[in-house]
């Protein structure tokens, strides 16, 4: 008896069923993707795309081709609601999907909840696509003058993003103050070894670290610190 697969996201998890979709098209059942964009971005290589080392092309795999040369369907889109008792995922856009089995790889959402923003000048990490349309809006602010910028996270993203972001502004002959505000100790759970090395690298790039505090508020190109900065 036929079925009916969704695969709600395409990341990593998903690949390697993407890659085998013929194994279940074959047999008859129908699969389908739901993924907000044709594109999924490899986060391993995300922050040489903003540093500028890679291109969109480079670190993207084409998941809606990839999936219909298998003989499924893609549907962009993002799925809002589950209805598990009668099997229907509701779409951000109204529309509905059926389903006989379905398997969740949405990725993470970086939580601004709390925090205001305005403008273009606060920027997701998550989708790894914002990470390039950073790099083109620090390229265009760096033309005109002098930047400030922040990264909030003191996690090994936030010391990869810092790092990539001044290599950015290097090779763009640019300048720009670089501040990496971590709500805890940078690279908390990492050994005490390591983080030394990376405080080092990163003082050697006058990247200013901000340990034990968090953002508040990031409005009108201000940002408000937990304890009152």
């Amino acid at each position: 008896m036929s079925k009916h697969l969704v695969l709600v996201g395409g990341g990593h998890a998903h690949m390697t069923v993407m890659l085998n979709l013929a194994d279940y098209t074959k047999r008859g059942h129908r699969v389908t993707l739901i993924s907000p964009s044709s594109y999924h971005y490899y986060s391993g290589m995300g922050p040489g795309l903003l540093a500028g080392i890679y291109q969109p092309q480079e670190v993207r795999f084409h998941i809606k081709k990839m999936v219909e040369a298998r003989g499924a369907e893609f549907k962009e889109g993002e799925v809002e609601r589950i209805d598990p008792q009668n099997r229907i995922l509701y779409l951000a856009d109204g529309e509905s999907v059926g389903y006989d089995v379905a398997s969740f790889n949405t990725g993470i959402a970086v939580p601004m909840k709390g925090i205001i923003s305005s403008g273009d000048t606060v920027i997701p990490v998550k989708p790894i696509a914002n990470l390039y349309n950073a790099a083109l809006s620090i390229s265009r602010m760096a033309a005109v003058g002098h930047l400030n910028i922040i990264i909030v996270g003191g996690g090994p993203a936030g010391v990869e993003i810092s790092a990539n972001v001044w290599r950015l502004i290097r090779n763009g002959h640019a300048k720009a103050n670089i501040s990496l505000v971590a709500g805890g100790k940078i690279l908390s759970g990492f050994p005490e070894r390591a983080r030394r090395l990376v405080i080092k690298s990163l003082a050697a790039k006058s990247i200013y670290v901000i340990e034990g505090v968090r953002a508040k508020s990031l409005a009108n190109q201000e940002a408000i610190l937990s304890d009152g900065r």
